[in-house]
């Protein structure tokens, strides 16, 4: 018996099919492992263990045979030349089930006017997984919450969660002692720097009950949320009294690769008590997932920890080197990633292992370029055969021209459809005839990238510093070309005037290198930036965040590297060092051999 939503699925996905002009009949059948598209004697038939499975085969016929392409939220594409007519015999699309379990994005900015159009955007695509901030799910209304479902979307209420369970403005007077020791005081919550670095007292035992209580107080508030996160706020900033002290070493450090090596490991501070919220909250509610994440000094699994069931794991491969695959032994960076990942896999107890990735640029969503093509199919293999279940990354719509590549192919991978096929279909779909123009485009994308130097961890500094100007001037050549093919394509207007921004970024780096451009050009170039509001180019506060930066920066005379963070700059200067194009590689540890499945 059909539940109401699985009825809503299905009868979405025929309304669905009945808007693209198309005929079939909708069949539910638990034998297969996804969707099954059959032709018999003209007749279509789209079969589906789910009703969920049915909708993504609605979406894949109308792409495959009728004309669509679903690559941008709210702008779906139609060319008459792509319909297929009449349809072959036999199986159109065999069934298979997916490469990744969970695929989908981390959204790290309130619900807003786009959301149908995202929830409806990642149906079209097969993405079934949308982590958000607790704060940010609170805001979201009962009717999109029935929207998201119905598509098959799991919205994770999670992300860094400290400050919810325990806010600083409630616990701070009443509570001092929740709050982490540093140099033998108790930190003011909510006076921290940027990346905020103010974590709990977490071996505190009333701090722990208290988290607990408020966690299963939210469970019952909002019964629909089946995981519930446990993840520090960001940055550093642990607990030094002598209790958490004592479950970790402050004479090990952690690692230039995972941009902690200024600081001690808390994996064992962590995982702790990750390990008493997640055995607390199952004896109330076995239901209910803990969520926990794999990130700067807490990479690793620590001795005796497991990643058991009813637990979700998120690793980020924060800074990670976007000129390698993530398990290319030749990459410093990447290659210990890989070795994480390896030691997690082998920890897997019956949990949930998903990939935190930012196929955007580590979290600065400033458009300056990535282009993963290739090398999205080969990592998502690589991750499902070391026991991954998942894959997710942070992204914006609004900056959709830069890396709305990135997203539709990462769709694809996670789902398991082949490598070639899709790329090709994807550039065909935006580009038609001129498809030939625009793998000249992307690959003239790609290879500047690449010559930022044997390794290149996206941030500003590191592709501004190593590439020239040349370069981009001839990346924005095959871009004019493709928009002087079809002047009225949008997507195509709004990637020659993406060129011109890297264009002049890059000059304006340069400029201020060579001491001939200061604040005002920045303030320019910023005024520039933000005359191109009405663009899918830009996330225009972020971008605010680091020209405000680059400001600061030339006022006080010092150099620009990032964000002014003494640490965080730290890291620029010795990548700037090790991973440059003259790097001697072998006199960084390395692992021995390319890493296989534990």
């Amino acid at each position: 018996m059909k539940t109401v939503c699985e009825q809503k699925t299905l009868e979405l996905a025929q309304s669905e099919l009945t808007k693209f002009n198309g005929y079939a009949k909708l069949n539910l059948d638990p034998s297969l492992p996804s969707f099954e598209i059959r032709c018999t004697s003209g007749a279509v038939m789209i079969s589906g263990p789910t009703a969920v499975d049915i909708l993504y085969g609605v979406y894949d016929f109308a792409e495959r045979y009728l004309g669509y392409c679903f690559f941008e939220p709210g702008r779906d594409r139609f060319d008459e030349e792509n319909v297929i007519f009449p349809l072959p015999e036999g199986v159109l699309v065999k069934a298979h089930a997916p490469l990744m379990k969970n695929r989908g994005f981390i959204q790290e900015f309130p619900f807003g006017e786009d959301t149908p159009a995202l929830f409806d955007w990642m149906a079209k695509n097969k993405l079934n997984y949308l982590q958000t901030w607790m704060k940010y799910y609170d805001e979201l209304t009962p009717e999109l919450k029935e929207m998201a479902e119905i598509r098959g979307i799991t919205i994770e209420s999670g992300h860094h969660s400290f400050n919810y369970w325990i806010p600083g403005e409630k616990y701070a007077k009443t509570h001092p002692e929740f709050f982490a020791e540093i140099k033998g005081k108790r930190i003011k919550p909510g006076k921290g720097a940027f990346l905020l670095s103010e974590q709990l007292c977490t071996t505190n035992p009333a701090l722990r009950k208290e988290m607990v209580k408020n966690i299963l107080a939210y469970c019952k508030k909002n019964p629909e949320v089946k995981s519930v996160a446990v993840i520090p706020n960001d940055g550093f900033g642990w607990c030094e009294c002598e209790s958490c002290a004592a479950l970790y070493d402050k004479n090990r450090k952690g690692d230039l690769y995972s941009v902690s090596e200024h600081v001690c490991k808390a994996n064992g501070i962590y995982h702790d008590l990750v390990r008493y919220i997640a055995d607390q909250v199952h004896k109330t509610r076995p239901d209910v997932d803990v969520a926990f994440c794999a990130y700067v000094n807490y990479c690793t699994p620590s001795e005796g920890f497991t990643l058991d069931k009813g637990m979700i794991l998120h690793f980020a491969p924060y800074w990670r080197c976007v000129n390698h695959t993530i398990d290319d032994i030749e990459c410093p960076i990447n290659s210990r990633y890989a070795k994480d990942i390896c030691d997690w896999a082998a920890v897997k107890n019956g949990g949930t292992f998903n990939i935190y990735e930012y196929y955007m640029g580590v979290n600065l969503y400033v458009s300056l370029p990535m282009v993963h093509f290739h090398e999205l199919f080969y990592e998502m293999q690589w991750y499902a055969d070391h026991k991954v279940d998942g894959i997710l990354t942070q992204f914006h719509i609004s900056h959709w021209t830069a890396y709305g590549v990135n997203y539709y192919l990462m769709a694809r991978a996670a789902f398991g459809e082949e490598e070639h096929e899709s790329v090709n279909n994807m550039l065909q779909k935006l580009f038609g005839k001129d498809a030939a123009i625009a793998v000249r485009f992307y690959g003239k994308l790609k290879k500047l990238i690449r010559s930022a130097g044997h390794c290149h961890i996206p941030y500003p500094y590191s592709l501004l510093s190593r590439t020239t100007l040349e370069s981009y001037e001839t990346v924005r050549s095959f871009a004019l070309e493709l928009a002087e093919k079809a002047p009225d394509d949008p997507f195509r207007k709004e990637l020659v005037l993406w060129t011109e921004y890297l264009c002049r970024f890059k000059k304006l780096f340069d400029d201020y290198r060579r001491g001939e451009a200061g604040a005002r050009e920045v303030e320019e170039f910023r005024k520039w930036i933000h005359s191109h509001a009405d663009t899918r180019i830009f996330v225009h506060p972020k971008i605010d965040v680091l020209l405000d930066a680059w400001i600061a920066a030339i006022k006080a005379k010092k150099e620009w590297l990032h964000f002014n963070l003494d640490w965080e700059d730290a890291y620029i200067r010795k990548h700037r060092d090790l991973l440059g194009v003259s790097l001697d590689f072998y006199s960084l540890p390395l692992p021995p051999v390319r890493y296989t499945r534990p």
